[in-house]
């Protein structure tokens, strides 16, 4: 009995402060017996554990490459079974570890990597050491960014599955521990990006690649970085469908127009010849020539001269002022007009129908009668 009361407290001498491990814990434990589905391990040589089924499988194929003798670090699910025998997870454990991980990220700006899942019209559902990371569509970087008109959520979607399966780094920009992680694409890519604007100017000329062609202009990624190209900055013609004439993937150069809060505007017009002061030598106060109605409105007709200049014919320069608009021609008519002047700042022309103003009739009257006279 003596014997038996000294091999305890020796036991207990070797344990020092150790305490029984409680639910909810991680204990370093040593692997005595691995066997297919379960691991026997052992508690500082004093309390004998099992990780079974799904709580050996931490995302990483880890349990493949243990052994016997090899000491892991494992999450206490519950103190003891029936048989007296603590349950524990490997499962578990890691995500612990990674939990602390993605907060230290987050709290010092370290990026990490991550694969996306499944998508929806919000963003992705990415795998981050085999917890769930969110990465929202306006967190994605431009090259990555789904530019779709008319924000067409199956569209989205459909664009957003093409990058199932693939690795991101990203910078974690919400973190509630055991809840959610949020991610971002574009915060890993900041201080590149910040970098690369600032070693931009006004009138740069860069290249790049169309990444979205919507209503309204065209993207393209040059570098890290992004810009747009309005559709007034496309040219100096007037394009009614640029769908037609620019894909994504082109190839595109462009001059840098504007830099404003890192949003960078740029034009591909501005590096062609301005055709305006030609035109206008073509096209004095005064002539009459043809035009194509191009757009009709409440207050008047619009008009192409030469596929590049456009002008308004405005209600009160019809031959009948009381008619509207869609009476008296419509979109693709040829109609003859008259220069009235040139706005320079728009690039856009005054033009009328009246052919002949009060006082050329005049003249002509004048004219008329001197020939009577003869």
């Amino acid at each position: 009995m003596k014997q038996e009361n000294s091999r305890m407290e020796k036991i207990f001498q070797n344990l020092g402060d150790f305490k029984l491990p409680q639910p909810g814990e991680v204990v370093e434990c040593t692997i005595i017996l691995k066997e297919p589905g379960f691991f026997m391990v052992s508690i500082k040589n004093a309390f004998v554990g099992i990780i079974a089924g799904k709580e050996l499988n931490d995302g990483f194929g880890t349990v493949k490459k243990l052994k016997v003798g090899d000491v892991v670090s494992a999450f206490v699910l519950d103190d003891e079974n029936e048989d007296g025998i603590m349950i524990l997870s490997l499962r578990k454990a890691n995500q612990m570890k990674n939990w602390d991980y993605f907060e230290q990220c987050m709290h010092d700006g370290t990026a990490i990597e991550i694969v996306a899942k499944t998508a929806n019209k919000g963003g992705l559902i990415c795998d981050a050491n085999g917890i769930h990371a969110f990465l929202p569509v306006s967190q994605l970087a431009p090259k990555n960014y789904p530019r779709v008109d008319g924000a067409n959520s199956k569209a989205i979607i459909e664009k957003l599955e093409e990058f199932i399966g693939k690795k991101f780094t990203v910078g974690v920009i919400t973190f509630l521990r055991n809840e959610k992680i949020i991610v971002s694409e574009k915060e890993a890519l900041s201080k590149i990006r910040e970098k690369e604007v600032k070693e931009l100017k006004i009138g740069d000329v860069v290249e790049g690649e169309i990444n979205g062609v919507v209503k309204f202009g065209i993207f393209i990624i040059f570098g890290n970085l992004e810009g747009l190209i309005h559709s007034s900055e496309i040219s100096w013609k007037i394009l009614k469908n640029h769908y037609e004439f620019f894909k994504i993937g082109d190839k595109v150069k462009a001059q840098i127009i504007g830099i404003d809060n890192g949003k960078i505007s740029l034009s591909i017009k501005r590096l062609q010849k301005d055709p305006w002061e030609q035109l206008l030598k073509k096209y004095p106060p005064g002539k009459i020539t043809e035009g194509e109605v191009n757009k009709i409105t409440n207050f008047g007709i619009f008009v192409t001269l030469d596929g590049n200049l456009n002008g308004l014919v405005h209600s009160s320069e019809f031959k009948n002022p009381e008619m509207r608009s869609n009476e008296i021609a419509k979109v693709g008519d040829k109609i003859k007009v008259r220069i009235l002047e040139a706005n320079e700042e728009d690039h856009n022309l005054k033009l009328s129908m009246k052919l002949s103003d009060s006082n050329e009739k005049k003249e002509e009257k004048k004219s008329e009668k001197e020939n009577e006279e003869k």
